[in-house]
């Protein structure tokens, strides 16, 4: 697994490093002090795990959660057991307290490693969502784009069929586990399969122009050049 650790504490990266180095398939691909120096590396690097602060200077582990778009799995690092809650609200995979022990980092990583082998074998192709009160199989694979609008979310398909959803966009987000789709701007996912075009702050699906974020842009080039 591609790992990234970001804590401003020296001596916490230096012990985490450590014991990272002493678990087979954990390749370290970055040492970040704060959050604001791991958001490019996120943007250009397939990470696949975090080992994350909570209160870091300028942008905290949570914040952090909150602004990126598709993280990777998380594993929270900190000294204090008061943001466990909260950090579980953005289903992080694990809350270890410091100071850290092997035993228990490999108890996170191999949860990690499980969580990640599930995904790798549910890429879907097919979601279930309730439209007017009926369940309804969707074939992503027919999804164009998903936009939200108020509090719902509408599919648009190849076929022209709109399926009206009442959910959020971010609900949606989490349940699609197939890495063609992509959130693109905070009303919209993508299936990147049917991009026609790409401009600096829109691209094109069909005949419908759909608005690139800049946050989210550089993510979207990314994963362009990985399909």
């Amino acid at each position: 697994m591609r790992c990234l650790i970001v804590d401003d504490d020296e001596m916490s990266r230096k012990l985490l490093a450590t014991m990272c180095a002493q678990l087979e398939g954990i390749e370290i691909v970055g040492v970040c002090e704060n959050a604001m120096q791991a958001i490019p590396l996120l943007e250009k690097e397939e990470i696949d795990l975090i080992f994350l602060d909570v209160e870091m200077p300028e942008m905290t582990g949570l914040d952090l959660v909150k602004s990126i778009s598709r993280l990777p799995q998380i594993i929270f690092i900190t000294s204090k057991q008061e943001y466990a809650v909260e950090a579980f609200e953005h289903r992080v995979t694990d809350y270890i307290q410091k100071p850290v022990h092997l035993p228990r980092l490999v108890k996170a990583v191999e949860r990690a490693r499980e969580i990640q082998g599930k995904r790798l074998a549910n890429d879907m192709d097919e979601l279930y969502v309730r439209v007017e009160g009926k369940l309804v199989r969707l074939d992503l694979r027919e999804v164009l784009y998903i936009e939200s609008i108020g509090d719902y979310v509408i599919f648009h398909t190849e076929k022209k069929e709109k399926f009206i959803v009442h959910s959020t966009l971010k609900n949606i987000d989490d349940k699609i586990s197939n890495p063609k789709f992509l959130k693109v701007h905070r009303s919209f996912i993508v299936n990147l399969s049917k991009i026609v075009d790409i401009q600096e702050t829109n691209l094109v699906i069909k005949d419908k122009v759909i608005p690139i974020s800049r946050a989210h842009r550089s993510v979207l080039m990314n994963h362009i050049k990985t399909l």
